[in-house]
């Protein structure tokens, strides 16, 4: 009897010691993920990481957040702003009939698509898969021209002075331009982003690009004077901040947003309670193996 008692008694032990090494396991497992799987995500919403690096290393960190965790609200404006067409591929991949993907809660991907493509559709899935099926073989480059064009704008190249002032006239999101008729208000950044970045990419070989310095103000129409201007100063501090920028067209910028602070997993809240459940599954699985059997 007393034999039969021991065998189980040892049995127990073998069991607990098993658990603890699946504690042990549980609680590195979780550790791996939070210092190293989940790292990029940690870095994309980190002010004092965006501080010690440039908008290039940012975008290849929020790149690889999207491969690991897939896309979070601050990456699907990110997407819109440096994307090229392999963006544009990969949220048509992601999206589904029938789904609303403008907004928070779809992670910005129609916003997204509209900065990738400059064609500001309705914020319906449906609608951007039919769009994709007549146009996915071709480049950004001739989506963002073709968005021009259906609002009005034929751009030659080099750019005409026409061209210049017509694009300048973008930077006023109020304007009465016949350009922003039928256009929500919602989607008018993404004409004037591409306004910006083809007035700073313009030009095959560097010769042609746009400089603000070499414009002739003189060129400017009366009735428009003040407003060209205006869009001028706004786009010599836009082209300030993301002249070099990831994502440059070949012929994006980090549009300020605004964000929406920290997520929950970054909370201080959240952090301590992860912390204190991984110690506390490490120190279970160490009590647990360290159980010596009864004799």
């Amino acid at each position: 009897m007393a034999a039969h008692s021991i065998v189980f008694v040892n049995s127990k032990t073998k069991a607990a010691r098993l658990g603890g090494a699946v504690l042990l396991l549980a609680s590195g497992l979780m550790a791996f993920a939070w210092f190293v799987w989940l790292e990029p995500v940690k870095r994309v919403y980190s002010p004092s990481w965006w501080e010690r690096h440039s908008k290039r290393a940012y975008w290849e960190e929020a790149q690889e957040s999207v491969a690991r965790v897939g896309v979070t609200h601050d990456v699907g404006i990110d997407m819109g702003r440096w994307g090229d067409k392999t963006w544009a591929i990969w949220i048509i991949h992601h999206i589904k009939p029938g789904q609303d993907i403008m907004g928070c809660e779809a992670s910005h991907l129609g916003e997204a698509l509209a900065d990738i493509t400059n064609h500001q559709l309705k914020p319906d899935a449906d609608i951007w898969l039919g769009w994709w099926k007549t146009n996915q073989d071709k480049t950004q480059v001739e989506w963002i021209r073709e968005g021009f064009v259906e609002r009005g704008l034929i751009l030659q190249e080099p750019l005409t002075t026409n061209n210049i002032i017509d694009l300048l006239k973008l930077a006023n999101l109020a304007t009465n331009s016949p350009v922003y008729i039928n256009t929500p208000d919602y989607l008018r950044g993404s004409l004037h982003m591409n306004a910006f970045r083809w007035l700073r990419d313009s030009g095959i070989t560097g010769r042609d690009l746009f400089r603000l310095w070499n414009f002739d103000a003189d060129n400017i129409p009366e009735a428009n004077r003040n407003q060209i201007i205006t869009a001028m100063l706004d786009y010599a501090v836009w082209y300030g901040e993301h002249w070099n920028d990831p994502g440059h067209l070949s012929i994006a910028n980090r549009w300020n947003y605004g964000r929406l602070g920290p997520p929950w997993f970054l909370e201080a809240k959240f952090r301590w309670t992860l912390y204190g459940s991984m110690t506390g599954l490490a120190l279970a699985g160490i009590w647990l193996m360290r159980r010596r059997p009864l004799d």
